[in-house]
Formats: C-alpha cells, structure tokens, sequence
C-alpha cells in the first residue's frame, strides 16, 4: 500500500472513530434537492438528518406533494421510536416548476450547500449527484449549458474516443459547477426493442459496444473529475416493463447473463468505475424471490464476490414501485443496505426521509443490521470523497470559470460537431430530402415537458419551429402536447390541407405516460397528407410507418435539434459512417393511445 493510501486509510479511520451511529447512517442517503432556493427543509436534510449526498434536480421545485409515480412513500404502519423527529417540510405545488439557473448561479448555490455540511460535527462534504445521460435524461439544462447525444447516439457515431471527449467535457462542465458524481454510464444492453425504459439510454443491444463506449464515457468522467456510476446491475436490457411502474422478472441463465447482461459491467469494474447502481428486477438464475437491490446473492455474492467489484454500491432510487408496491419504504432501506447497498437514492420521498433514517437506525437497534456493516459502507463513501479531495476543496468552486469554461468555444463546438455525427436518415424512399423551400410545409411540434427543457433562449419548447423558420418562411407553425389530443388533432388536420406536406417531430420519451405522436401520424397520412418525421427515437414509436421520411436525431437537446433541421434542408449531410448500434428486425407499433381531450388538463408527466 502506498504512502497517500495508508494517510487516506488513518484519514478516515480517525474519522469514523469519532461518528456516530446517527451520523453514518446519514451519510448512507442520498435525498434529492430540487430546485435552487435555500429551504428549511433543504438545511434540515444536511444538517438534522446528515444527509451524505444531494441528488441534483433544479429544474423542479422542492415539495413533499409530489407523488413517484402516483405513490407516496410514507408507510402507515411506522412505528415511530422514542427519538424520533421529523424535519421541516416544504408544501409548495408539485407541479411548479423550478427556475432557469446560470452555471455561475448554479454553482454559488452548491457552494452554498457545501458549506452548510462543512458546519456539521463531522465537518464531511456532501456528494452532489446527477443524471446527465443525455436526451431527456439531462437533470440541468438551463443557463446554455451543452448537452449531448444520450448513449445510443455516441454508439452511432461509432467513435470511442469521441464518446471519452464528450464524457471528458461533460464532466468537466459540471465538476466546474459542483457536481461530484455521475448516475451514467448506463450499461444496460438494450437487446428487447420493447424496452420502455431504456431505449436510447443504452449504447446497443450489442454487448461489446456498450463495454467499448461505456468504459470510453467512464474514462471521460473520472478524468474530469466525477465519479462514474455504471447502472442499472446486472443489467436491465431485456425487460419489457419500467421499474419505475413494476417489479420486473428477468429469466435469463446465468450463461446468457454472463455473456450478455453482465460484459459491460466486467468491462467497467476493470476500467476502475468507482461506482455501480442497482436495478430494481428479479433474476430467477441467482434470487428468485428479491430484486437485484435487496439480493445478497446479486450484490454481495455475484458482485463483489465474484466480480471483484470494490468500489460504492449505490441503490436505484429506492422508492420506485418496483420496491415501493411490494416493501415499505423504511423496511427497504434497510434490506437494501443489508444486501449490500452502500448508499441509498430517495428521490421525491420528501415527507418520508426520517422514517427512512429511523429504519435503518432500528434495523441496527435490533441486530438486523450490523454496525460492521454500516461501517463498511461509509469507509468506501468517504474514500470515494477523500480521493476526490472533497475535504479540502468542497464549496471553493469558482463560479465565474464555471460559467466561463460551459460557454467556451471548444465546448461549443465540440456540441455542435457531436450533434451533426449523430444523424441518420431512417427512411426517404420518395426522395423528399432535402425540403424545398417552395413547399407551403406545416410544422407540428410537441411541447416537450416544460420541466425538461432550460426555459431559456438556447432550450425551450419550440426550438423545432425556430430551427425551422432559419430556413424558410413558408410555413405553418403549430404545437401538441407531447401526444396531441383530440381538439389538436382536429387542428393538425385543418391546418395540413393548407399545407403541401408536413413536418413533425416523434419524440419518444419514457417519463411521458400518455405516449407520443403516433397517432397523429396515422391520422395525418390516413388523410392523404406527406409526412417527415424527425424524432429521438430509431424504434418504431419514434420512426412510424406511416411517415414517407424520418430523420433519427437521438436527443431532443437544442444542438441535435438544430442539426436534424438542417439536415432537413441540406445544409448538413448525414455522416456515412453514423450507423444504428440496434437491430430493429421486424417491429410491431405499440397500440396507439385514443388521444385524450385538452379540456381534461392532463398532467401527463410523472418525475424520472
């Protein structure tokens, strides 16, 4: 063991002699922080229930009102210790949005946050967690930060040390910011084209690509300075429901798994990830009866024993209702971590974060759970921050080179060029690419939900349209929701016999429960009308049969969507060397939702 090793080692163990039980278990929760506003509830998190890690979500705001997924994670059944407290909470609107933030801002505020935990007894930093993937899994998109193609988009390139480059300025970016750890990269290998999930999340229902670009995006981000967290283990490609909605049954061999599930995760251990998140789905061939984040077999069995893996297990968020529907939110935290959960993931779980903590207090109260074991987990929580060099340098992060170095030119360019490699022309057998400027064209374009989008001049809800009008004039500008409903579709109708074609963007993307615009494509072409489609999404629900053209971007982000439009017109080609990392053999459309009424006001969106 080296010298630093042996000093980080006496570091810590000095550290953790002098904690106590209700301080460990503190640094084992990861709570989500929405919004940018300082909160009593916020403080309360950091300071009451010693909080290790923020999960990061300014586009939203703070409240216990919201429901994950329709469900609230408090248990009835609790029953309160004699020391117990709860903290404040915040009852603001669920449905409110949070606020566009500047990285400059940004990063005052988690200095801000930083600090606060630096007051604490322990004087231990929070990690600052986030999902960037990419598409409409990016959790800050405001103040002009650049985003990037999601993992199938990177696969398409089919240039691995592109996917290092863009894994190294997308950590750079947000380490600048604050951010500490990253949930990605994602290492599921997509092999059921029905995933609902996953989709574009994955690299490639090819083991071997996702292993080569997963450990390209790891490098990336652990050479800018964040922890990488390859998820979901031991692998969630071939599920055909959401965890967030169900506890999925997954019965593959251990064969199969090991020679396909498992390869990119191998391939990250040995790449040194520092990291891995659990997934929430029951794996017959090793634990028939608990899911991945509850199954010592799957955590301290196949992954630390036989992988080797040595690095912070890190649960999935704990109250989907792949956990929730079937264990108390308390009581799963504390099989979690006995199982082999490091640290656990709350999100949206506002007014049930002391039940969480008193559950695992009691859980190591009653002997359930060991205090060895607590032990074990906040070692590895505190190495990962030591090596980092969180103790000394947490809350010192310089917000003006952080707004400076999101808004350089290389890290623009660098967006953009990314952008324009990740394009392909799905479909164009009547050669209409690229658009004529003489045709009257109907753009439609769905509102992406307004809590994923920066509300700034770079990302905001009709970047389609503005993209569009770049090039041409003649046209005919309309909206939908993200699935259009009856009086917009009626609209759509009308306005396209004004038009010579129309031009529509198919996004798909998994947080929105009412679909997408399939229906309206059906519709449209039913109606005689041409149809070029731009979506996110090369299977079927984003490519449509019914469009004459389609045009696969893979992210709905400002860059991707600015690029697929001029591609529209010509201005840029699609790459020759830009080929889809999937096989989409023959697919059958998803059944096609009836298009709900506007005057119903759907909240369509459930928090990811």
């Amino acid at each position: 063991m080296s010298k630093q090793s042996q000093a980080r080692d006496a570091f810590i163990g000095k550290k953790l002699a002098k904690m106590s039980l209700e301080e460990k278990i503190g640094q084992m929760l990861t709570f989500t922080r929405r919004g940018a506003m300082l909160t009593p509830s916020g403080i309360e998190q950091i300071t009451r229930l010693q909080c290790g890690g923020l999960c990061l979500e300014p586009y939203a705001v703070e409240t216990c009102k919201n429901l994950y997924w329709g469900n609230t994670q408090l248990d009835p059944n609790f029953k309160k210790p004699a020391d117990y407290f709860a903290i404040s909470n915040t009852y603001f609107e669920g449905r409110s949005f949070g606020i566009s933030i500047t990285p400059e801002e940004f990063t005052k505020d988690l200095n801000r946050l930083q600090k606060i935990a630096m007051s604490r007894p322990s004087r231990i930093p929070l990690h600052m967690t986030i999902d960037f993937e990419g598409d409409f899994k990016n959790d800050y998109m405001s103040g002009g930060i650049r985003q990037f193609p999601p993992p199938m988009g990177m696969a398409a390139i089919g240039d691995a040390k592109l996917t290092y480059k863009i894994g190294l300025t997308i950590a750079k970016q947000l380490s600048a910011i604050g951010v500490t750890q990253m949930y990605s990269p994602v290492c599921d290998v997509n092999i059921n084209p029905k995933n609902p999930e996953i989709g574009v999340r994955s690299f490639s229902d090819a083991p071997e690509i996702c292993a080569k670009h997963a450990v390209a995006l790891l490098k990336g981000f652990q050479d800018g300075g964040i922890a990488a967290t390859a998820k979901h283990f031991p692998g969630r490609g071939d599920s055909a429901t959401d965890a967030h909605d169900v506890l999925d049954v997954i019965r593959a061999d251990k064969q199969r798994m090991h020679d396909v599930e498992l390869h990119p995760f191998r391939a990250a251990i040995a790449a040194g990830v520092k990291a891995i998140m659990t997934g929430h789905s029951i794996y017959p061939a090793y634990d028939e009866e608990f899911p991945a984040t509850l199954s010592p077999r799957l955590l301290a069995g196949l992954l630390r024993e036989e992988l080797g893996f040595q690095g912070v297990i890190v649960s999935d968020a704990i109250g989907m209702a792949a956990i929730l529907k079937k264990w108390p939110l308390p009581r799963a935290c504390a099989m979690a971590i006995k199982a082999g959960c490091d640290t656990i993931l709350l999100k949206a779980d506002d007014e049930s974060r002391s039940q969480c903590f008193f559950g695992i207090k009691q859980a190591v109260e009653s002997g359930e759970l060991s205090e060895a074991r607590i032990d074990e987990a906040v070692t590895r929580l505190l190495k990962m921050k030591h090596d980092q060099g969180l103790f000394e340098k947490a809350g010192k992060k310089d917000p003006k080179k952080a707004q400076s170095y999101a808004m350089s030119k290389p890290v623009v360019d660098l967006s953009w060029d990314v952008a324009k490699k990740a394009l392909i022309v799905m479909r164009d057998d009547q050669k209409m690419l690229p658009l004529s400027k003489d045709k009257r064209i109907l753009v439609i374009e769905q509102r992406i939900p307004y809590e994923f989008v920066g509300k700034d001049p770079y990302m905001h809800t009709h970047m389609f349209c503005e993209n569009m009008v770049n090039h041409t004039a003649n046209l005919i500008l309309a909206d939908t929701a993200f699935a259009a409903t009856e009086e917009e579709v009626e609209e759509c109708l009308a306005l396209a016999r004004q038009a010579d074609l129309v031009v529509m963007t198919n996004y798909y993307a998994r947080i929105v429960k009412t679909g997408n615009n399939l229906l309206l494509a059906k519709k449209l072409k039913a109606a005689g009308h041409k149809i070029v489609v731009v979506t996110n999404f090369p299977y079927v629900e984003g490519t449509t049969s019914e469009a004459d053209a389609v045009v696969c971007n893979f992210s709905g982000t400002p860059d991707s969507i600015k690029a697929a439009v001029d591609l529209l017109f010509g201005k840029v080609k699609a790459p020759a060397r830009t080929k889809l990392p999937v096989t989409l053999g023959d697919q059958q459309e998803a059944v096609v939702q009836k298009p709900i009424s506007s005057k119903k006001k759907p909240f369509e969106l459930s928090y990811c």
